[in-house]
């Protein structure tokens, strides 16, 4: 949730235009020459912008684009730009600041934040921050909004009967938003208003003043909010930040107001697109389904396998901090990097049969979904709470629940990727 998400910085230079394809159009016979060491190349997909295109076909082209090499030529809006395919590669970009540090990512609305920064500036926010997400502190999330957040919205559902409905905007799109709203402590009657304001900061780049005056009227809306918690604090998020100490130091209130205003859109986002293919795998193997009716105890397993199978971030935009050499390639300060999150966890040097959807396999410890090293996603075992407490709620109140047509759910998008409807019948 969050941590690799992609915020308006990030797509700052993605202005997103409509591109369809198909499998079909993957042409592997695109011009492919060396570039540097033996096995890696350089090569285009002639009519399709990777971050922009709506890619029903990702993996297909990923696949395609993997086998080129480990680091291959794609496009980032119009602009040519470094894709890193492969497993072992990305996990060491990941972690390698001196070439691919997130100070090259700056946010134009709400600042810097953990994702913009490094060395001890990085260190000293998150483990500030990091005091939130603590387990005890998820533990306690999960027992008190989680878990009764996900029956009232299944309660909701219910009322419905047996009529169909859709899966993602009645339930998977709400679901996460509204945990990070009561997390924080904003009063329900506000959760509509806030998600409005999430939805707009992630619009920037192409609606740039409707963004910038969410981000005045969000920010408007909490300073107050803050000043009341630093006098009266309670057991809520927002009380947390204020009063949180480390030798010596606290959050400042532009700190607290770049990390909420990174957390809400990136970890409602995120988490709900995962929420959807989680629940797409589920239904349509009815082998994990019964599994996950059955044993609950499995459903952590089923959730982590949904989020390597169909990543809900999966192509992150980065920029080259410095000239560099990379897997094998030349690459200069500046240049567009793409980490292929999508393309590394279905990676068959990694994941044995990686188009499968099976919560079986070996290795899934090393899916990326949520990053590699400092900047590891802080809010991942939210995330993986919600998505287990969804999936077991929505089966348990529903053990009939069917997909009204399989063949009709369209999994799609290039940055932030996941089903675009979920049409359900309840009860069959």
């Amino acid at each position: 949730m969050g941590g690799t998400g992609p915020t308006a910085a990030q797509l700052a230079d993605c202005r997103f235009s409509e591109v369809r394809s198909s499998p079909c159009d993957l042409d592997r016979g695109n011009a492919r020459r060396p570039h540097g060491k033996e096995g890696v190349s350089e090569t285009s997909e002639p009519g399709i912008d990777f971050v922009t295109a709506k890619a029903p076909d990702l993996h297909a082209r990923l696949e395609g684009m993997r086998e080129a090499g480990a680091v291959v030529r794609a496009r980032l809006h119009g602009e040519q730009a470094w894709l890193i395919t492969r497993h072992a590669e990305l996990r060491s970009a990941f972690k390698d600041e001196s070439r691919f540090h997130s100070a090259t990512i700056q946010a134009p609305l709400v600042g810097p934040t953990m994702q913009s920064m490094v060395g001890r500036e990085h260190r000293r926010n998150r483990d500030l921050i990091s005091f939130a997400f603590i387990p005890a502190a998820i533990a306690a999330a999960t027992e008190s909004i989680v878990e009764p957040l996900a029956h009232e919205l299944a309660s909701e559902l219910d009322r419905a009967g047996t009529e169909g409905c859709d899966l993602v905007s009645r339930f998977a799109h709400r679901f996460p938003a509204a945990v990070i709203t009561r997390m924080l402590g904003i009063p329900v009657h506000d959760e509509g208003q806030f998600l409005e304001w999430a939805l707009k900061l992630f619009q920037f780049p192409w609606d740039p003043e409707g963004a910038r005056r969410a981000w005045r009227e969000f920010t408007a809306f909490l300073r107050p909010v803050l000043a009341e918690r630093r006098a009266s604090p309670g057991d809520d998020l927002l009380s947390v930040l204020v009063r949180v100490e480390l030798e010596g130091e606290r959050l400042r209130d532009e700190e607290i107001l770049s990390f909420i205003g990174i957390l809400y859109p990136a970890g409602s986002d995120t988490a709900f697109k995962s929420i959807g293919s989680l629940l797409y795998g589920v239904l349509t193997h009815p082998d994990v389904r019964e599994e996950a009716l059955a044993e609950p105890s499995a459903r952590g397993r089923i959730a982590e396998e949904a989020m390597r199978w169909e990543p809900p971030v999966a192509l992150l935009p980065r920029r080259a901090g410095r000239d560099c050499e990379f897997g094998g390639v030349e690459i200069g300060e500046g240049e567009a990097v793409i980490f292929a999150i999508a393309g590394a966890n279905r990676d068959p040097r990694v994941f044995e049969r990686p188009h499968v959807f099976d919560p079986a396999r070996a290795r899934l410890k090393d899916s990326l979904v949520f990053g590699h090293g400092p900047h590891v996603c802080l809010g991942a075992q939210l995330a993986r709470e919600e998505m287990r407490v969804a999936l077991g709620v929505l089966l348990e109140r529903f053990p009939g629940m069917q997909l009204a047509d399989p063949d009709a759910v369209e999994v799609v998008g290039s940055i932030l990727r996941g089903p675009r409807s979920l049409e359900v019948r309840l009860r069959s």
